[in-house]
């Protein structure tokens, strides 16, 4: 029996979650069962990383949202690549692949829904309902995101598999040792409480959120130290904050951090005030890291915090809701071990990324298993 053939379409390699996603699930997969490439829209650091797995990745270099001339191209390159099915990772892959995947013909689609899309997007449902016969499954990283896709798209429940995305566990295991050389080098005590914040510095991420939430505390008198890490568009609001904004020295900015788990090691709370998720990465490594956590009640991260147990939800954009979570989980240490501890035993149980490559690879033979025969 020869290996599946396995494309995965991506609409970017940057640094993303889903790119994130891409690389740890194309690199895991049994590669005697498996030939995966990668093909992307267009180009990002996660390239570099992919080939130096080796894995073999293709860069279109599409300019915009409208340059068709690159589908002929996509076209021939699946119909030359052979593949017994293609993998269609975000919206402008998913509308390059499927009409380029059907002229190469490649017999086998699924596609991966990353979010629960929180900004009115509403032709990517309707693209979703016209293409349905060309998509063997709709694969969602979180029940929550299922729920929203399909009450938007109106598309069967046989249409749909869920597949929870999963964290490296041993990576994010907390590590003494690193936390108190990182905190040393911030210069922070040891019964100073950190909060934590990593990842893109966008709109929807709730940046602003946590700045207001932080200025309360600060304007009542009870500052709490923080370290942001990540860039994007909303940066230059954070800098602006540390420089004037009330608690702002409390506040240290990292940018990009490559070695993330030593600043959650370093952390004692994590908090992700996003406008919308979908199986939130980060999150999911802050809680195999083994901190509380504070999340907004939005799809995606209500998957993994169960409140009053792993961590405490708030709504979105209530600034001052955040800021008494915050308040909360900073005055007592006893909860934050609880809370810390049952959340590293729900990603162990329930959320690894040994699992997720699992059910890939039974989803791939499952739609097109027939295909490896010789």
């Amino acid at each position: 029996m020869r290996p599946l053939r396995v494309c995965q379409l991506i609409t970017t390699l940057g640094i993303g979650g889903a790119e994130r996603g891409l690389y740890e699930l194309v690199t895991r997969m049994d590669r005697q069962r498996f030939e995966v490439e990668v093909f992307a829209l267009r180009d990002g650091p996660m390239s570099g990383r992919l080939a130096a797995a080796g894995i073999a990745v293709i860069v279109l270099g599409v300019r915009g949202k409208w340059d068709l001339m690159k589908l002929p191209r996509l076209a021939r390159l699946l119909r030359d690549g052979h593949f017994d099915l293609l993998h269609t990772h975000l919206f402008h892959a998913d509308l390059a692949g499927r009409p380029a995947a059907k002229a190469a013909g490649v017999p086998h689609l699924v596609h991966t829904v990353w979010t629960a899309e929180g900004r009115f997007r509403p032709w990517q449902f309707i693209y979703a309902r016209l293409m349905k016969q060309s998509c063997d499954r709709v694969i969602c990283v979180s029940q929550s995101v299922r729920d929203h896709h399909a009450r938007k798209s109106g598309l069967p429940d046989d249409a749909y598999i869920v597949i929870p995305w999963g964290v490296d566990v041993e990576k994010f295991r907390r590590d003494e040792a690193s936390r108190r050389r990182t905190r040393d080098q911030w210069q922070l005590a040891d019964d100073d409480v950190l909060l934590a914040f990593v990842g893109r510095l966008e709109f929807y991420k709730g940046v602003e959120t946590l700045l207001a939430a932080l200025g309360l505390l600060a304007s009542s008198g009870r500052g709490v130290r923080a370290v942001i890490a990540g860039d994007g568009p909303r940066r230059q609001a954070v800098e602006e904050f540390v420089r004037h904004g009330p608690g702002g020295s409390l506040v240290r900015v990292l940018g990009m951090v490559e070695d993330v788990p030593a600043v959650l090691s370093a952390a004692d709370v994590y908090v992700m005030p996003s406008l919308w998720e979908g199986w939130p990465l980060a999150l999911g490594e802050a809680m195999s890291a083994s901190l509380p956590a504070i999340g907004s009640d939005v799809p995606g991260i209500r998957d993994l915090i169960i409140p009053e147990q792993t961590g405490l939800l708030v709504e979105r954009r209530d600034a001052g809701a955040l800021a008494g979570a915050i308040g909360r989980l900073a005055d007592d240490g006893p909860t934050r071990a609880r809370f810390g501890a049952a959340g590293r035993r729900r990603i162990v149980e329930q959320f690894t990324i040994e699992q997720t490559v699992a059910a890939h690879e039974r989803l791939y033979d499952d739609v097109a298993g027939h295909r490896r025969e010789e």
